[in-house]
């Protein structure tokens, strides 16, 4: 039985083996980022 190569039907290498990623169908806004940490600074002893 004669066994047509790929040459003959590329088809054939188009279906990749990959899964293909698929995009998110509604883009994730970028995150947002936190306001710049102040640093912890113990307040001071009442007097």
């Amino acid at each position: 039985m004669y066994i047509q190569s790929a040459a003959e039907y590329p088809l054939v290498d188009t279906i990749p083996t990959d899964p293909i990623p698929i995009p998110d169908p509604l883009p994730k806004p970028p995150p947002i980022p936190d306001p710049d940490p102040k640093p912890i600074i113990d307040p001071p002893p009442y007097r």
